[in-house]
């Protein structure tokens, strides 16, 4: 299977064709997906905010720009990480059966589904509360978040009941996280 015949049925809750990938496919597809999502990411945080680094006093020249770009690579990275051991933990904990590398790797696979996503973050972090943005927001985490729900449960092996306390948990557990962040 090609990258892209993959990244497309993955697009379409389709997963039949991650289970035919090889550790070493899995691995690239993770890369690509994640610098991708850090790429767009940095552009558009450097798009959107732009006025408010002029506004700070700071240089808004393409120098600038390249930092903030690529900055957003290892911002995605780290997320990634992040989301992935706690999945992997939580998820272990209540019978899963990946080890943490594959569920790493699936989840940088299912990255793809959070590259809509990543302009209107990047808006909503510079200041922009537009109901219309918001909306987006809204509607294309959970999109992400769907796919990565079935990628999960298809890695993980849990029954549907276990993923359904796995994933209600982790709506908790993010929205109360959520909360006291902003």
């Amino acid at each position: 299977m090609t990258y892209f015949n993959s990244m497309i049925r993955l697009l379409q809750f389709d997963i039949a064709p991650m289970k035919k990938l090889n550790m070493k496919q899995l691995q690239y597809f993770c890369i690509i997906n994640v610098i991708i999502l850090g790429v767009i990411y940095g552009f558009s945080a450097f798009f959107f905010s732009k006025i408010v680094l002029v506004e700070k006093g700071f240089d808004a020249s393409s120098f600038n720009a390249l930092k903030i770009i690529v900055a957003g690579i290892p911002v995605a990275f780290l997320m990634h990480a992040s989301a992935a051991l706690f999945v992997w933990v939580f998820l272990r904990a209540i019978g899963g059966k990946a080890a943490f590398i594959l569920s790493y790797f699936n989840m940088g696979t299912a990255s793809i589904s959070l590259w809509p996503l990543a302009p209107f973050i990047a808006v909503l972090q510079t200041g922009g509360r537009m109901p219309l943005m918001v909306g987006m927001a809204v509607c294309f985490s959970l999109y992400g978040f769907a796919v990565n729900v079935l990628l999960i449960k298809e890695t993980f092996q849990l029954s549907r009941i276990k993923m359904f306390i796995a994933t209600s948990v982790t709506i908790i557990y993010i929205g109360s996280f959520l909360y006291l962040w902003v």
